[in-house]
């Protein structure tokens, strides 16, 4: 039979142990990256809000002034 050493047993605990801290801490780093990633595109994502809340009125206004003057310019056919 295979017996293990209690030396064995306590390598393997150990190597556990610091496999478990080592995937905690690539969590916790990736929880860090993953929270500064969120604020930066919650950032951007205000700054995009700001921008259509004010280029979408001109944006319509623009559109009605082109149609109106375009349909004003447009030649009478008798």
């Amino acid at each position: 039979m295979n017996e293990r050493s209690l030396q064995d047993i306590l390598e393997w605990v150990v190597l556990g142990l610091l496999i478990a801290v080592a995937v905690l801490v690539v969590l916790w780093v990736g929880g860090w990256l993953f929270t500064f990633l969120g604020a930066i595109l919650k950032g951007l994502a205000g700054v995009v809000w700001a921008l259509l809340r004010v280029l979408v009125p001109v944006l319509i206004v623009a559109a009605v002034v082109y149609f109106v003057l375009r349909f004003v310019q447009k030649p009478k056919t008798a």
